[in-house]
C-alpha cells in the first residue's frame, strides 16, 4: 500500500492552502492509496486544521509519524506555486495554475450581499508596505470607499480610515463572508488564498519586494502599490532574510 505523509511547517491559513490540492492528486494521479497529514505540522489557527484537512474527503486522517516538508517560493515559468509544490512532491496531473481547494459550502449571508470589505490583517511578508497613507490612497485615488473593514485579530496590519468593523468568530463564518460580499479588498495573505479556494475573486494589494510565487491564484486582481518603507525597514527586512538563510526552510 502506498502511502504519503505530509508535514507542514508553516502554520498559517495560505501555507496549509498552497498543500490543499496535493490528497487529491495523490490518489488520483500518483497511485496513493493513502494520505496524512503529520501531526509535526503547525497550526497557528485550530480551524485551520478543520477547515482545509478534516473535511478533505481525500484526507485518510492524521498519523504521529514524520512527513516530508517541501517549501520554495522560487517558481518556474508556466507554473504557480501550487504547481510547483505539486511536482516537488513528485505528483503531476498535467495541469497547471491550481487554485486550493477546501470542502466546507459557503452560505449566502445577506448581510454582507452588497458590501465592498477590506481586511487589513497580515501575518508574513506582504512586500515592502507599512504604513496606513499607502493604502489609503490607494482607496482615495481608486474612488472606491469600503463600507466596513475586518476587525484586527492580534498580528499585524494595515488599516484605513474607515469605521465601520466586521468581524466573524471562525474561518467557516469567514467563508460565509468572502462568498458573500460584493466585493473583496486584502493584502497578499491567507484571506487572498482562501478567496480563491472559495472561487472568489478579489482585489490583493502588495507592495514592491514581494516574490511573484506569492501572485499565485488567477482568479485575482493583483495591484502592486509600491513601497513605503524607512530606512529601519530596509535594515530589519534585511536581517530577516539573514535569519531566513541561517536557518532555511525546506526539506524535512
Amino acid at each position: 500500500m502506498k502511502t504519503l505523509i505530509i508535514s507542514i511547517l508553516k502554520g498559517g491559513l495560505g501555507d496549509h492552502l498552497f498543500y490543499s490540492h496535493l490528497p487529491r492528486i495523490a490518489k488520483q494521479n500518483g497511485g496513493y492509496n493513502q494520505v496524512y497529514i503529520s501531526n509535526d505540522s503547525i497550526f497557528r489557527n485550530p480551524d485551520t486544521k478543520k477547515l482545509v484537512w478534516e473535511l478533505n474527503p481525500y484526507l485518510d486522517g492524521f498519523t504521529n509519524e514524520a512527513g516530508i516538508f517541501y517549501f520554495s517560493d522560487n517558481i518556474l515559468a508556466g507554473q504557480n506555486l501550487l504547481d510547483h509544490l505539486m511536482l516537488a512532491y513528485g505528483l503531476d496531473d498535467h495541469k497547471r495554475n491550481h487554485e486550493p481547494e477546501i470542502y466546507y459550502k459557503p452560505k449566502l449571508v445577506e448581510a454582507f450581499i452588497h458590501k465592498t470589505i477590506y481586511d487589513p490583517n497580515f501575518i508574513s511578508y506582504t512586500g515592502d508596505i507599512k504604513y496606513a497613507k499607502t493604502i489609503q490612497n490607494w482607496f482615495t485615488h481608486a474612488g472606491i470607499e469600503p463600507d466596513a473593514q475586518m476587525k484586527v485579530l492580534g498580528g499585524r496590519a494595515i488599516e484605513i480610515d474607515c469605521s465601520n468593523r466586521a468581524s466573524t468568530p471562525d474561518l467557516f463564518t469567514f467563508c460565509d463572508l468572502l462568498y458573500s460580499a460584493k466585493a473583496i479588498y486584502c493584502l497578499s495573505t491567507g484571506t487572498g488564498t482562501l478567496a480563491a479556494a472559495l472561487q472568489k475573486p478579489v482585489t490583493v494589494l502588495y507592495g514592491e519586494g514581494l516574490q511573484a510565487a506569492y501572485r499565485h491564484s488567477g482568479l485575482h486582481h493583483y495591484i502592486n502599490v509600491g513601497n513605503d518603507f524607512t530606512a529601519l525597514d530596509k535594515v530589519k527586512k534585511w536581517v530577516t532574510k539573514q535569519l531566513g538563510q541561517v536557518m532555511p526552510i525546506g526539506k524535512k
